[in-house]
């Protein structure tokens, strides 16, 4: 036992002097060396730089800012976002009056203005997701399946897309044909890619649109993406049938809760003096009355997030 403690205090005199040597050496060598390094530094640094703001999409330097204004671009409404705000103002203003005389609620005076305008804009955001981009996603999943079997046998990605635009329908179709259009006057097929993805705002295009980028650049089969693509937008399809069908009655409970509290509210602010005088006259009363609303804003809007949830 003393004799390996004796050796292992040993092993330091025989380490030391290699580390001294190996330190020494690479010392001359970085001297020696010291403008190469640090250009590769500098390079290194470069290529770190310019990663990091790359690296987020493909798509980030095109991305186009999905705002309230847009939707209601996309929405095709007769009036622009600055009326839109205006009106939604003044509703709130109207809401905040009627709460403080006719409820006499100063609680309810504050908090409806607020609610009514993340709900305007929320509402915005629903009427967009379910007119417009509903159909730009079920007409593109439709789209890119087909294109799979089309690519299968033509083997020319321009030529498979402009075949499935006939059997298109609006407003996908429209922005096939931009594509093919401007493929043809002799633009970047990868960029008449991004545009068009970025266009139509559908998740499915823009990961097909990467995934052809990418095989592009590293030589990759561009068949075998289209293929998996498709794949995963049928799974993908099954699996939110089944979603859908499991929260079907959980959405129709919600609903009928909805329903129901204003109706008794008002069953009871109308029909009965004394649930009015608590209601308005009591500190507990107006409590409860602005808590009912409360209550009605996050029953919609959590069965708005159901609605994102059965999308993906």
């Amino acid at each position: 036992m003393i004799g390996e403690i004796k050796s292992m205090l040993k092993i330091p005199e025989a380490v030391v002097p290699a580390g001294l040597v190996t330190a020494a050496i690479m010392s001359v060598s970085i001297h020696r060396n010291i403008d190469r390094f640090r250009r590769s530094a500098t390079r290194l640094k470069e290529i770190l730089e310019y990663e990091a703001t790359q690296r987020d999409s493909v798509f980030d330097r095109y991305r186009v800012s999905r705002d309230t204004a847009y939707k209601l671009r996309r929405l095709g409404a007769p009036f622009n976002y600055n009326t839109f705000l205006a009106a939604g103002v003044i509703i709130a203003l109207m809401l905040s009056l009627v709460s403080f005389k006719a409820l006499s609620n100063p609680y309810l005076g504050v908090i409806s203005p607020v609610l009514w305008l993340i709900f305007a804009h929320q509402m915005v955001d629903r009427l967009y997701r379910t007119r417009v981009r509903s159909r730009i996603d079920s007409q593109a999943q439709l789209a890119l399946q087909l294109l799979a079997e089309v690519y299968s046998v033509s083997d020319n990605l321009p030529q498979a897309i402009e075949r499935i635009i006939p059997s298109t329908p609006q407003p996908l179709r429209g922005e096939l044909e931009k594509l093919v259009l401007k493929f043809r006057t002799n633009q970047d097929f990868n960029q008449c890619l991004i545009d068009f993805a970025v266009n139509i705002d559908n998740r499915d295009m823009e990961t097909f649109v990467h995934g052809i980028i990418l095989s592009d650049q590293f030589g990759s089969d561009a068949q075998e993406v289209i293929i998996k693509n498709a794949e995963v937008i049928r799974e993908r399809l099954a699996l939110r049938e089944e979603l859908i069908n499991e929260t079907r009655g959980k959405k129709a409970v919600t609903g009928i809760f909805m329903v129901l509290l204003p109706v008794v509210f008002l069953w009871l602010f109308i029909g009965n003096d004394e649930a009015r005088e608590i209601f308005t006259g009591t500190v507990k009363g107006q409590y409860l009355v602005s808590f009912l609303v409360l209550v009605e804003y996050l029953c919609w809007y959590l069965d708005s997030r159901k609605e994102v949830t059965e999308e993906l």
